[in-house]
């Protein structure tokens, strides 16, 4: 009795090599080296401890808050205007949906592309 492998090379089959077997994977995902732009943010308000989309720097005067990053909410309840605010950094603020239930919204000049040839 012959084994098996001594059977399927007499009945026609030859054995493939390790290298055809092994094909290269496409690859599915972009350069490692793409920059996430919303990671640099800050999201943690400092009056109310906890982490929000929707945070900003105000440089206010209001003796009752010592914060300075201060989300929507924590701003409005605390009656800081809008003029105070010195950042257009979270999402909210950069796609102009931003909106102050206290005193009118701040507009920042739009953000148009960066060239660095001038």
């Amino acid at each position: 009795m012959s084994s098996l492998k001594d059977a399927l090379l007499k009945a026609g089959l030859k054995a493939s090599s390790p290298q055809v077997l092994k094909k290269d994977k496409p690859k599915r995902h972009g350069p490692k080296n793409k920059v996430h732009t919303h990671q640099g943010h800050r999201t943690f308000c400092e009056v109310c401890n906890r982490t929000l989309p929707d945070v900003e720097h105000y440089n206010h005067r209001n003796p009752t808050v010592k914060a300075n990053w201060i989300c929507v909410q924590c701003a409005d309840s605390h009656s800081i205007s809008d003029n105070f605010r010195t950042t257009n950094q979270s999402e909210h603020s950069r796609q102009r949906i931003f909106r102050r239930e206290y005193g009118p919204t701040k507009r920042f000049a739009a953000q148009g592309p960066k060239n660095s040839d001038k």
